[in-house]
Order: structure tokens, then C-alpha cells, then sequence
């Protein structure tokens, strides 16, 4: 048995499951597919190791074979109600999920900018605190840099406001890092929900 008859099988024997329930389902029996074909294994193989989809479904789905003899004879009418109406849901999940995208991409961009912003923004405070340092302890002029004459005659001042200002862009980058890595996490996790549901819209239409 292939991977289509396999998993079109089960799926009609969990017909009576709710849909997203049954859903779930399948998805995963299709992952173990996935898994044993990236082995080198062959469909027909993995359907022996995996077992009888009967056995499986039975697992779900109590009294299964009291159910499939009540029901024998309206399973290709559902089977094809099922299909139609997966189908339709489908299709409204996929074009929400690109509204919805198209409205993510906006807020992605936007937060991506604001966190560059504060990471420039540190690096400027950790480049002004040398330049602090440069002027007022060590007495060296800088262009464009300009310095209260109190801070440039009292070199401890002047100190005082390097480890200030130094500390305050240190910790500005090391939040931003913080906050970047956080945000790369969830942009993975965000793009995987987007393939799991549109790997899962592919096999409802296949």
C-alpha cells in the first residue's frame, strides 16, 4: 500500500472525528512518511511499519467496527461532502493567511527598524563616551565634539559622565541583541506555522 492509499484509507476510517482533530491526525502519519522516505525507506515499507490503518484508526475512534458496518454504505457520499468542504476551508484559510501576511510583513519591517534604531543608537552613546573621555581626561580637542568647561577642567567629572554615557549605550546594545535574537525566534516559529498549514492544505488537496 502507497502513501496516498495509506493515509486516504485512514482518513476515512477517522471520518468521524472532528474535522480539526482528524486533521492533526493525518498531518502526523504524513510527517512519519516524510521521515522514513528521507531514510531511503519506500511507501510501501513505512505502510507495514506504521500498521493497519484499521488497528490505527481503532485506537481513535472506539467501537470502530460496529461503526464501519452501520456506515458502510454512506462513507463514499461523506468521503465526498468531506473533500468539498475541506476543500472550501482550505481555500479561506490560504487567502486569510495572506491578508493576515501582508499585514505581518508592515508591523515585521517596522519592528525591525525600530530595533536597529536603538542599536544605533547605543553605538552612538559607546562612540560619545570615548569621545567624553578623549577630551576631557586626556586633553586631546575633537571635531564636532564639544564639552562643558566644568566637565574639561575636572577630569574626575569628565570620568564619571565616560562611565555614564559608556554604560547607558552598553546596555541599550546588549537589550537590542537581546530583543533581535527573541525576534529571529519568533520569525522562525511564525514561518514553520505557515508551512505546517500550507503542508496541511496541500494534502487535503491531494
Amino acid at each position: 500500500m502507497n502513501k496516498n492509499e495509506y493515509l486516504k484509507k485512514l482518513d476515512i476510517l477517522l471520518e468521524s472525528l472532528p474535522y480539526d482533530e482528524r486533521r492533526d491526525i493525518m498531518y502526523d502519519y504524513e510527517e512519519h512518511f516524510k521521515s522514513g522516505l528521507s531514510d531511503g525507506k519506500t511507501e510501501e515499507e513505512i505502510s507495514k511499519e506504521l500498521g493497519n490503518p484499521e488497528t490505527i484508526a481503532a485506537g481513535y475512534i472506539p467501537n470502530l467496527h460496529t461503526r464501519e458496518k452501520n456506515n458502510y454504505s454512506t462513507n463514499t457520499t461523506r468521503t465526498t461532502a468531506d473533500t468539498r468542504n475541506g476543500s472550501q476551508y482550505s481555500i479561506g484559510i490560504l487567502i486569510g493567511m495572506i491578508f493576515f501576511n501582508l499585514i505581518m510583513i508592515g508591523l515585521y519591517i517596522a519592528c525591525w527598524a525600530v530595533l536597529a534604531s536603538f542599536f544605533i543608537v547605543g553605538i552612538a552613546l559607546v562612540l560619545s563616551s570615548v569621545a567624553v573621555l578623549i577630551v576631557s581626561v586626556f586633553h586631546s580637542p575633537m571635531m564636532y565634539v564639544s564639552i562643558p568647561y566644568d566637565i574639561i577642567t575636572h577630569p574626575f567629572l569628565g570620568f564619571l559622565l565616560f562611565i555614564f554615557i559608556a554604560s547607558a549605550g552598553g546596555l541599550i546594545i546588549i537589550g537590542t541583541i537581546m530583543l533581535m535574537k527573541l525576534y529571529a525566534s519568533f520569525t522562525t516559529k511564525y514561518i514553520e506555522w505557515n508551512k505546517r498549514i500550507v503542508r496541511r492544505d496541500s494534502y487535503e488537496k491531494a
